[in-house]
């Protein structure tokens, strides 16, 4: 069984990167396309539209560079402690006000204002109390707390009936049922909503190192890109941007799943 069960999933994992290299040449070719036609009518579209192989070229440059693997470093810490902070703290408030009516009461209000103000008027509000390198880390904190406590308060809010029979029937306290049933219950929800508050927090960040010139990072060289005229620099750092968010989810998403699988396995 064994033997036959390897090749199998092997073979899909070989289909899956096919596809992906597929779909990423296709698009590859779009784009250099789409360089040269524009590029015929009007000279000055080669530098604002520069073809795929011109911005990996540049972009191979740059990672030869000290400088480059600095900001992406200090881009990649800021991002990865506000979501830290961000996702923490929204489930513990998630908890907090599924546990307690007042603090559900004082604080639902104000994690609604977050997720309803745009990014960019936190971003410039922020600016005008913070120095620009706590700025993004600081956005990033409230583009995921509000996003985690509302996952963390609707799914204990809206338990399993069974099972919330069950834990009266075996007469659990409140936080016992709480630890051994409510939030094994919704840890699947609360993976994908930190999936999707990791890739939402990498956006966000790098906009807040854009908008307030953050020293040493990919915003900056964002910005500097276009200021300086250099456009294939500005692709090629948009790029690393969306190169390093895929890896990013793809490594926690696999990460996730593991764990999963290893709970699975251990309750099964």
């Amino acid at each position: 069984m064994t033997s036959i069960i390897k090749p199998t999933k092997f073979k899909r994992i070989c289909c899956k990167i096919l596809k992906y290299v597929a779909v990423t040449a296709f698009w590859i070719l779009i784009w250099e396309a789409a360089s040269r036609i524009l590029s015929r009518e009007n000279e000055l579209m080669l530098l604002l539209l520069p073809g795929p192989f011109k911005v990996f070229g540049t972009l191979t440059e740059m990672c030869r560079t000290k400088a480059f693997f600095v900001s992406v470093g200090a881009s990649l810490l800021r991002v990865f402690t506000g979501f830290l902070w961000g996702a923490v703290g929204g489930f513990l408030f998630g908890v907090a006000t599924h546990l307690s009516k007042i603090v559900d009461s004082l604080f639902n209000p104000i994690f609604k204002i977050i997720r309803a103000v745009p990014v960019v008027a936190f971003i410039i509000l922020l600016y005008l109390f913070l120095e620009s390198d706590a700025v993004p880390e600081v956005i990033v904190v409230l583009m995921v707390l509000p996003i985690m406590w509302q996952t963390t308060h609707d799914g204990l809010n809206n338990p399993d009936k069974r099972l919330s029979e069950m834990a009266t029937v075996f007469e659990l306290g409140r936080f016992k049922k709480l630890y051994y049933i409510d939030l094994p219950q919704i840890s699947p929800q609360i993976i994908s909503t930190a999936v999707t508050g990791l890739g939402l927090a990498w956006k966000s960040g790098i906009a807040a190192e854009v908008i307030c010139e953050t020293g040493g990072s990919l915003g900056e060289l964002l910005k500097s890109g276009k200021e300086t005229m250099n456009y294939d620099e500005t692709y090629a750092v948009t790029l690393t941007v969306i190169i390093l968010s895929i890896i990013i989810e793809f490594f926690f998403k696999g990460v996730f799943r593991f764990w999963g699988d290893r709970r699975v396995k251990k309750h099964g």
